[in-house]
């Protein structure tokens, strides 16, 4: 925000509700069968294809799917703070 108040430039914020449950998994990670729901087998265990609040890897992930899409747009990434795009 100093940056944009020196150099006068607009400024836009977004507040993602749901941004952790974007994300995308390139290893497998698995689950317990969450309570409520009654698995068909007894010893049954879920298979996350997308990133859900709590896991490791869910910041990672959206991070890297937030900023591979700005890319895409146009911004460009601070080389000294990596969560700044400038377009």
């Amino acid at each position: 925000m100093a940056i944009a108040a020196t150099e006068n430039w607009l400024l836009e914020q977004l507040y993602v509700k749901n941004a952790f449950l974007d994300g995308d998994l390139h290893e497998e990670v698995y689950m317990k069968v969450p309570k409520g729901v009654v698995p068909q087998k007894p010893v049954q265990i879920c298979k996350l294809r997308k990133s859900i609040y709590g896991l490791r890897q869910a910041s990672r992930q959206w991070y890297e799917k937030l900023s591979t899409v700005l890319i895409a747009l146009g911004y460009t990434q601070s080389q000294s703070d990596f969560s700044l795009f400038t377009k």
